[in-house]
């Protein structure tokens, strides 16, 4: 058997504890047994990208941003603004 570890928020492991008890079963084994199931296809995940929505939300944080700004179209005007200052310094090295 092989041990990793994995990020689960403090109420849901919570929950899932309580269930498992309840049920006589530990939670390495719901999570064994639905690894299982859907490896085997009888589990489908909703679609979507959570890792983006996650990095979304973890960028937010970090840098402060207001929640109806998307961090991707952010940095694309940053590196824009970036680009044109590039232009002209390097015009600017020419024409001296």
């Amino acid at each position: 058997m092989y041990r990793t570890t994995i990020n689960i928020s403090e109420p849901v492991l919570q929950q899932a504890k309580l269930k498992a008890l309840r049920e006589q079963v530990t939670v390495s084994e719901v999570i064994r047994e639905l690894l299982a199931r859907w490896l085997a296809d009888e589990i489908e995940l909703v679609p979507g990208d959570r890792a983006h929505d996650r990095r979304v939300a973890l960028a937010r944080a970090a840098r402060g941003m207001w929640a109806d700004q998307d961090p991707d179209a952010y940095l694309a005007a940053i590196r824009t603004g970036l680009k044109e200052r590039d232009e002209e310094l390097a015009h600017a090295h020419l024409d001296a």
